[in-house]
C-alpha cells in the first residue's frame, strides 16, 4: 500500500527495444524511480518510448563503434558488474528511466491545474532538470566520459 492509500500494483509491461539495448520493464521504472502507480499505463508507455528513442539517438555513434567491434548487444560490451547486474546495462536503464521521469514530471505538471498543481509546477522545473541531468550523466558514462563536462578541439 502506498502513502496515497492506493495499492502498489506495478505494471507488468515490457517495451521492446532495438535488439542491441535491453528491453525496458515499466514495473522497474515504477519501483526504482517511484513513478506513482495511479498514472495511466499508456501515458507511462508513451513517455518511456520517447525516452528510449532519445537515449538511443544520443548513443547512435557509440553503438556503431560497438557494433563495428563485433558486439551485437550492450550486455556483451563490458563484463563489469554492480551486484548481479551489468554496469553498462544499469547505466542505460538509468538514462532511460531518468529521462522518462523528467518527461513525466513535465507532462503531469501541465495536466493538473489545481492550486496544489501550480505549487508542484513551480518546484517541478528543478525536478525535471535533475532527472534530465541524471539521464545525461548516464549517457556520458556509456560514452566512456567520466567527467560531467568535456571539451573537444574542432
Amino acid at each position: 500500500m502506498s502513502f496515497t492509500g492506493k495499492p502498489d500494483t506495478f505494471l507488468n509491461t515490457e517495451i521492446a527495444n532495438d535488439g542491441f539495448y535491453p528491453d525496458i520493464k515499466l514495473g522497474e521504472l515504477q519501483r526504482f524511480y517511484r513513478v506513482p502507480t495511479e498514472h495511466k499505463q499508456d501515458v507511462i508507455e508513451h513517455h518511456t518510448r520517447l525516452a528510449i528513442s532519445d537515449c538511443n539517438n544520443q548513443l547512435a555513434v557509440q553503438k556503431a563503434k560497438w557494433v563495428a567491434m563485433g558486439f551485437t548487444m550492450l550486455e556483451q560490451v563490458d563484463a563489469a558488474t554492480i551486484g548481479d547486474e551489468l554496469a553498462k546495462v544499469e547505466q542505460y536503464k538509468r538514462a532511460v528511466f531518468c529521462r522518462t521521469v523528467g518527461l513525466l514530471v513535465m507532462a503531469f505538471a501541465t495536466l493538473n491545474r489545481r492550486e496544489v498543481a501550480e505549487n508542484q509546477a513551480k518546484e517541478g522545473d528543478e525536478t525535471i532538470q535533475y532527472f534530465l541531468a541524471q539521464s545525461g550523466r548516464a549517457i556520458r558514462r556509456l560514452l566512456g566520459l567520466t567527467e560531467n563536462v568535456s571539451v573537444e578541439l574542432l
